[in-house]
């Protein structure tokens, strides 16, 4: 946006000169009417307006040029502006990629740490378990071995003094 002020600035600069510019030429193409002395024919009403039309040609063959330089200077602004955009946006997309790879790397691993140590407390459960039955097999228990993934309401077990 301020691109566009800055050249919108600079146009109007642009324009304020070629009108100070015109002005001075037209007073400059100005021919003075003929004195007393002098005849006022054809010829000379002619030659007046030949100096004006050619004054009005060079004005509009500046004013063209100086409207086609205004153009390719808004369009390279505006083709400058769209690549920034474009830039800006694949730079956002980047990071964004980026960001959402740490967050999969980071619950990839979060995961992997809670499945070891689900894999530990089920391993820990199962020795735990298996040691019950042999004690149970040792001392004649008759008491049944619960199921370590399934709570129990019973009261918890003490355990035995060597």
């Amino acid at each position: 946006m301020d691109e566009y002020v800055r050249v919108a600035e600079k146009r109007i600069e642009r324009h304020e000169k070629a009108r100070r510019v015109a002005e001075r030429k037209l007073v400059k193409a100005q021919v003075p009417a003929p004195r007393s002395g002098e005849p006022d024919g054809a010829d000379g009403l002619g030659k007046r307006i030949e100096k004006i039309l050619e004054v009005a040609k060079t004005e509009a063959e500046e004013i063209r040029q100086q409207a086609r330089k205004e153009s390719e200077e808004l369009l390279a602004a505006a083709e400058k502006t769209a690549a920034d955009a474009d830039s800006a946006r694949a730079g956002t997309e980047r990071a964004a990629q980026r960001e959402a790879q740490l967050i999969i790397s980071r619950a990839e691993h979060e995961a992997e740490i809670i499945r070891a140590a689900h894999e530990g407390t089920l391993a820990a459960l199962g020795q735990i378990v298996e040691a019950v039955a042999e004690l149970r097999e040792r001392f004649g228990g008759d008491a049944e071995v619960d199921d370590p993934a399934e709570p129990d309401d019973a009261e918890p077990v003490t355990p035995l003094a060597g």
